[in-house]
């Protein structure tokens, strides 16, 4: 298996590659560094305030772009179409998902 680097982006963290298996087949594969975004969010958990100045915005996530890809691709979410709202919020509220969480409340 031969993989090529097609792209990252270091101000996301994504990298796009190319993968052939010397017979003709191919696939593309997309990964992310998110460690540091992770980090940031077991402390927001822990010592932020999740509201804003004015009490009236909630920061209560922060999702890396491959979660948003995996949740469109493997379980139909799509995390930019308003109407799968509720079920962006559902994976948020479940325990699985919690690591993406910056905020101990539910949505």
């Amino acid at each position: 298996m031969t993989q090529r680097l097609l792209g990252f982006d270091p101000v996301t963290g994504l990298a796009h590659w190319w993968l052939e298996d010397g017979e003709g087949n191919w696939a593309q594969k997309a990964s992310q560094h998110v460690a540091g975004l992770l980090d940031l969010n077991r402390e927001a958990r822990t010592y932020c305030d999740p509201y804003n100045a004015a009490r009236d915005v909630r920061l209560v996530a922060r999702i890396p772009l491959i979660v948003i890809a995996k949740w469109r691709n493997e379980l139909g979410v799509d995390y930019w179409n308003l109407d799968h709202q509720d079920k962006v919020d559902a994976l948020l509220n479940d325990a699985d998902w919690r690591w993406l969480r910056t905020d101990e409340g539910t949505i």
